[in-house]
């Protein structure tokens, strides 16, 4: 895990934006020179600050990786969470999380970048830490999918692999905006996506 500030500066505001600089530098430098040929002093020097800064908050480069695809799935948990309050039913809450979830993408482009393009195969703790989340998530969806069956919402079907294609949809949506802009906005694709997924779960589905 990466280190946070201090626990004695926790509420210094001066160590919480160093912290914050220097994850901003690190996202935008692993994003535009890929892990391996980002250093820390690449970093460091985006930031602003000076070497021995950086080993306050991480124990090395790939300490601050871990810290970015970590930041990234978090807010996008946080964000599905919310979103999810409040709807009628189930097919409702799979359609807000997957609004969500791309609403943080958009927001964010530099850490989905690394998190679906730079992370993946350049470091086994990467890969891990990905295979994880990945589980979670998929884990998730299923839950939905299958409450959705028990509800008479969708037909019955293997809420798992049902669940690793929605994601998989999700993703490749993503990359193709991340590496060719297609689309241009990601924010065109929302309700498109929402619609191929729950038309492909087999939901009755306006627009879909």
């Amino acid at each position: 895990m990466a280190k946070q500030p201090p626990l004695a500066g926790r509420n210094d505001p001066r160590l919480q934006e160093r912290y914050e600089q220097l994850l901003e530098a690190a996202a935008a430098e692993f994003a535009t020179r890929g892990y391996h040929q980002t250093t820390v002093k690449d970093i460091v020097e985006r930031a602003g600050v000076a070497t021995g800064t950086f080993y306050l908050y991480f124990a090395n480069k790939e300490q601050s990786c871990i810290a970015l695809i970590e930041r990234l799935y978090g807010r996008v948990l946080a964000e599905v969470v919310a979103a999810r309050a409040g709807m009628a039913t189930t097919l409702d809450k799979l359609a807000a999380s997957i609004r969500a979830a791309l609403g943080v993408f958009g927001a964010h482009r530099n850490l989905a970048h690394i998190a679906l393009v730079r992370a993946p195969g350049a470091h086994p703790l990467f890969d891990e830490l990905l295979a994880r989340i990945h589980r979670e998530l998929w884990d998730l969806v299923a839950e939905d999918i299958r409450e959705a069956v028990e509800e008479g919402l969708l037909p019955d079907q293997p809420a798992d692999i049902a669940a690793r294609a929605l994601i998989g949809a999700l993703y490749e949506v993503v990359i193709s905006w991340l590496q060719a802009e297609v689309p241009a906005d990601l924010a065109e694709a929302v309700e498109p996506l929402v619609g191929f997924c729950l038309r492909g779960l087999g939901a009755t589905w306006p627009g879909a």
